[in-house]
């Protein structure tokens, strides 16, 4: 279990009350800030926003983000669509959000080559569309803010050599490669594995960025497998559950002490964080999440007023680069580990 019991008890909430508190409180938030604007000027844009999910703190602490950035700019935002995991009723949300008149659209994107009728629909309509975490691989997209994913798969990779020496058998629990994330974090750590650490084993499983999965992989794997290192895709959906597997194991114990099992994890969820302090994570890559957020409705409000963007460094310190036909702006996305868990920059350390 993890000592550290503050905040312990949010942390090992079941998969469903995680679900309901967020959705939740993710509906409620974009509730209040579309009905908050709705008694601004009526000149002020409406936007919608489209997500592919809306149950777990990553996405919670995205749309939070979202919300914030939309009232202080001026939007009148709907509430948000959840897609619940299905690609096909994303495009239905999409399509109810472009007939309801939205000047703008953010999304994210459940799968990358699905949504692309969507984003067409909204360009026949002449609607600007800016994608956050999840790109689109058609359609014309204004901007992409995203962290480097395939960096973040080789931070994790240069992570898991160092504690595991280069040798063992490594279990990756990676999301959907019909994501973009789910695609390059996979890749960025499978590429730097092979060519830094050959002699390492992986074995890999798709977990869909569904908790569930998670638990039945590491649930089959680890029971099975002498498994030297965990990497998960996201710790946001994954690490709660994975924890309570390997708490039935034995094999849910602290750095330094018998049965540590290193783990190496990508989002920077506050349980993920708590665990670092714990000393049964040992390296987070943690996601810009408020950036997201920040960024992600200033290039929908630069998309409404025409200013046009290029490759090359960004105003605040980042790259936009080309990927697919569109842009991207690729933020930062920091290796956190007991040195500087405790920065309150972090997301994840955002009350």
């Amino acid at each position: 279990m993890v000592q550290d019991r503050k905040g312990a008890s949010a942390f090992k909430l079941s998969r469903r009350h995680i679900g309901v508190a967020v959705l939740t409180g993710a509906t409620l938030a974009l509730s209040a800030c579309a009905g908050g604007a709705s008694s601004g000027s009526s000149d002020a844009p409406t936007v919608g926003f489209s997500a592919g999910v809306l149950d777990n703190p990553f996405t919670a602490g995205l749309v939070d983000s979202v919300v914030t950035e939309a009232n202080s700019n001026g939007f009148n935002m709907l509430p948000a669509s959840n897609a619940e995991g299905d690609p096909a009723k994303q495009v239905t949300d999409f399509n109810t959000l472009i007939s309801q008149g939205v000047k703008g659209l953010v999304t994210i994107p459940r799968d990358s080559d699905a949504i692309i009728p969507a984003i067409e629909a909204a360009n026949a309509a002449n609607i600007p569309v800016v994608t956050v975490d999840t790109a689109a691989n058609g359609g014309k997209i204004y901007m992409n803010v995203r962290a480097d994913n395939v960096a973040m798969g080789t931070s994790v990779c240069e992570q898991i050599g160092k504690l595991t020496g280069g040798k063992g058998t490594v279990l990756e629990l990676h999301g959907a490669l019909s994501t973009t994330s789910g695609f390059d974090r996979n890749k960025g750590f499978s590429d730097c594995m092979q060519s830094r650490f050959p002699d390492v084993e992986i074995i890999r499983k798709d977990t869909n960025w569904e908790s569930a999965k998670a638990v039945e992989n590491a649930q089959t794997v680890l029971s099975t497998s002498k498994i030297d290192a965990v990497f998960l895709a996201s710790d946001s959906v994954m690490l709660s559950g994975v924890q309570t597997v390997m708490e039935g194991q034995g094999k849910w114990a602290p750095a330094g002490q018998p049965g540590h099992v290193p783990l190496v994890t990508i989002d920077g969820s506050k349980g993920s964080l708590d665990a670092i302090r714990s000393g049964h994570v040992d390296a987070v890559i943690s996601q810009p999440v408020d950036l997201y957020g920040k960024y992600g409705v200033q290039y929908l409000k630069d998309a409404i007023a025409g200013k046009e963007y290029k490759v090359g460094p960004s105003e605040h310190g980042s790259e936009i680069v080309e990927y697919k036909g569109n842009l991207a702006d690729m933020l930062p996305s920091p290796v956190i580990t007991t040195d500087n868990v405790d920065d309150e920059n972090l997301w994840g350390n955002k009350k």
